[in-house]
C-alpha cells in the first residue's frame, strides 16, 4: 500500500511539474516578451545571408531582410532601431500573405505608409522627418481595423486609414535597401484584444510569402541553405527545437498515462505489459502529425494508418481501447503543438479516473485471480483456504466455488503487498494438502 501511495504521489508531482512547464511559456507569450536577440539562432524567422544576430542585436546589411513568420492581424509591433548611412531606405512590411499587404517606409527625409495590392503600391499617408540619426530609436507601428499608426520615441508621427473590409493577415519583416545598414533590438509584437483575422483572407498553407516590393528575392546558400531546404515543408518551416520538445513531452505524458493505467485500470490482462506500448504509440503519433500536419492528403492517409490500432491490435477489453485512443490523442495534440490543451486534458482525465476509482471503492485494487482446487484423498476444507488467504493477503474475496464429495474448486480475487507476501501465501496454501492445485492469473502485477 505504501508503494501505491508513492506511485500516486509521483504521478501527481510529475503532472504539476509538466503543467507548470507547459503553461508558463504560453502565458508569457500572451503577455508579450521582447526578442532581445541574445541567442545566435533565430527561431521562427527567415533571413537572407547578411541578416544575422551579432552582439545581442539583429544586424541586417544592405539588400537583405529578416521575416518573422506567422499570421499577424491587428497588432502593435515595437522595436529599437539604429540605422547607419544616408543613401538608402529601410521599411517594415506586414500582413505579408496572399492578398494586400502593407509597409512603413523610412526614407532619409520622410516616412510613408504604403499599401501593396497585386504588386502595385499606393500611398496611404506620408510625413517629413529628420532622417536616420545613427543612434538607437524606439519605433512603434500599430495596425488596427485598417488604421495604421507610426510612433517614434512614443510620439505619434503618422496615421493612415483606408476604407473597406480587412484584407489579409500574414508575416512581417525588416527590409534594408541602398547604402544602409540597420540593427534591431527588443522586438515585440502584441495582439490587439478582440481582433480576429478574416477567415477568407488567410493565406493557404501551401502559399509562399510574396517578396518585398523593392527587394530582390534572396536565397540562403551554403550549410544554412541546405538545412533550410531539409527542414522546409508545405506550411511554415519546421522548428526543430519545438519538434524535439514535443517529442520529449509525448514520451513523458505517455509514461504518466501508463502509470495511471497500471494502478487505476481494471482490465484483467497484464496491464504492465500493455501499458509499456503507450510511449511508443504516443511518440510515433507525435512524429507522424509533425510530418503530415501541413498536407491534407497525408492527413487523410493518417486515418487509415491509425485504423490498424483498432483492427490489428489484440484488444481484449473496451478499457484497453480507450487508453490507446487517449495515447493517440496526446500524440496528435503535441504533434500540432497544442501543449497547453494537451496537458490540461491529461490532468482532467486523470482527475476523472481518480474520482471514478474512489467511487468504485477498493474492488479495483485486486491484482490477482487465484483458483484453488483439491480432490480426495487429502481434500482441503474451503474454510481453511479462506482463512489462510485472509492471513496472507492484504484482502481477498471469494468469487465462485464448486464442491462435491470428491473435489473442491474455489476462485478468489486477492491483493498482495509484494512478491514476498505472494510467496508466503502460496507456501501456506500448499501446506494444507499435498493434492492442492493453485492457479494465479496476473491482473495488474504485484507491488
Amino acid at each position: 500500500m505504501i508503494t501505491k501511495k508513492r506511485n500516486i504521489l509521483r504521478i501527481i508531482s510529475i503532472m504539476v511539474f509538466v503543467l507548470a512547464l507547459t503553461a508558463v511559456p504560453v502565458f508569457a507569450q500572451e503577455e508579450g516578451t521582447p526578442e532581445t536577440f541574445d541567442e545566435k539562432e533565430l527561431s521562427g524567422w527567415e533571413t537572407s545571408p547578411e541578416a544575422v544576430v551579432t552582439e545581442g542585436t539583429l544586424s541586417i546589411g544592405a539588400g537583405n531582410n529578416a521575416i518573422k513568420m506567422g499570421d499577424y492581424f491587428n497588432f502593435t509591433a515595437q522595436f529599437d532601431m539604429k540605422v547607419t548611412g544616408t543613401d538608402g531606405i529601410f521599411f517594415f512590411r506586414y500582413c505579408m500573405g496572399e492578398g494586400d499587404d502593407y509597409a512603413v517606409l523610412f526614407f532619409p527625409d520622410r516616412i510613408v505608409i504604403e499599401k501593396v495590392s497585386e504588386g502595385n503600391p499606393s500611398e496611404l499617408a506620408s510625413t517629413e522627418w529628420n532622417g536616420f540619426s545613427g543612434e538607437w530609436t524606439s519605433i512603434k507601428i500599430t495596425y488596427s481595423n485598417l488604421t495604421h499608426t507610426v510612433a517614434i520615441s512614443e510620439e505619434t508621427v503618422l496615421t493612415g486609414e483606408e476604407d473597406g473590409d480587412p484584407h489579409n493577415s500574414g508575416s512581417m519583416g525588416f527590409f534594408v535597401e541602398g547604402g544602409l545598414n540597420a540593427n534591431f533590438d527588443n522586438f515585440l509584437v502584441t495582439p490587439i484584444e478582440g481582433a480576429q483575422p478574416p477567415a477568407e483572407s488567410l493565406p493557404d498553407e501551401g502559399e509562399a510569402i510574396v517578396s518585398a516590393p523593392t527587394a530582390e528575392p534572396t536565397q540562403v546558400s551554403g550549410l544554412e541553405g541546405l538545412l533550410a531546404q531539409f527542414s522546409a515543408n508545405r506550411g511554415n518551416p519546421l522548428e526543430l527545437t519545438t519538434a524535439a520538445i514535443n517529442l520529449v513531452l509525448s514520451a513523458l505524458f505517455a509514461y504518466i498515462l501508463s502509470r495511471v493505467y497500471i494502478h487505476w485500470g481494471s482490465a484483467l490482462s497484464n496491464r504492465r505489459r500493455f501499458a509499456a506500448n503507450f510511449i511508443l504509440i504516443t511518440v510515433t503519433t507525435t512524429f507522424i502529425i509533425l510530418v503530415v500536419r501541413s498536407s491534407i492528403a497525408l492527413s487523410l492517409g493518417l486515418v487509415g494508418a491509425l485504423s490498424i490500432v483498432r483492427f490489428r491490435a489484440a484488444i481484449k477489453e473496451p478499457e484497453e481501447l480507450a487508453y490507446l485512443f487517449f495515447a493517440i490523442g496526446i500524440g496528435i495534440g503535441l504533434g500540432d503543438n497544442q501543449r497547453l490543451i494537451t496537458v490540461l486534458s491529461l490532468a482532467l482525465i486523470i482527475l476523472v479516473i481518480a474520482i471514478a476509482r474512489i467511487l468504485r471503492g477498493r474492488a479495483v485494487d485486486f491484482n490477482l485471480h487465484l483458483t484453488v482446487s483439491s480432490s480426495n484423498p487429502g481434500k482441503v476444507d474451503l474454510e481453511d483456504v479462506s482463512t489462510t488467504l485472509r492471513k496472507n493477503t492484504m484482502q481477498s474475496r471469494l468469487m465462485r466455488t464448486d464442491e462435491n464429495k470428491q473435489t473442491v474448486e474455489a476462485s478468489y480475487l486477492v491483493e498482495f503487498r509484494d512478491e514476498a507476501q505472494f510467496l508466503a501465501a502460496r507456501k501456506a496454501l500448499q501446506s494444507l494438502s499435498d493434492t492442492i492445485e493453485i492457479t494465479f492469473l496476473d491482473n495488474k502485477g504485484i507491488g
